[in-house]
């Protein structure tokens, strides 16, 4: 995780009132991860301008992954129809451009 945060801190006010973070959690972390995540919160919460933290629900690690798959997928569908956004699939000619 702590490599992630440098490039957050990149472009300080613009992250900081521009950018909101969503955490997709699940109960199957690995514990060294759980160790560190408090000073990471804390890091993040001066970068960005709102953390989201979205907890997996269901039995085993394959019912929460599939959960927040489905809630990530219905969360940038929803910003991008709220920002009038066509989320529909790309060419990949058009991923360099």
């Amino acid at each position: 995780r702590h490599h992630e945060l440098s490039g957050w801190g990149q472009h300080g006010d613009m992250t900081r009132q521009v950018f909101s973070l969503v955490e997709l959690r699940h109960d199957h972390e690995d514990t060294d991860d759980a160790a560190v995540l408090p000073a990471v919160e804390a890091m993040l919460e001066e970068v960005v301008h709102a953390r989201h933290e979205v907890q997996a629900e269901g039995e085993g690690p394959l019912a929460q992954l599939l959960d927040l798959v489905l809630t990530g997928d219905l969360v940038s569908w929803h910003l991008a129809q709220e920002n009038e956004i066509d989320p529909g699939p790309r060419g990949v000619d058009t991923l360099g451009a």
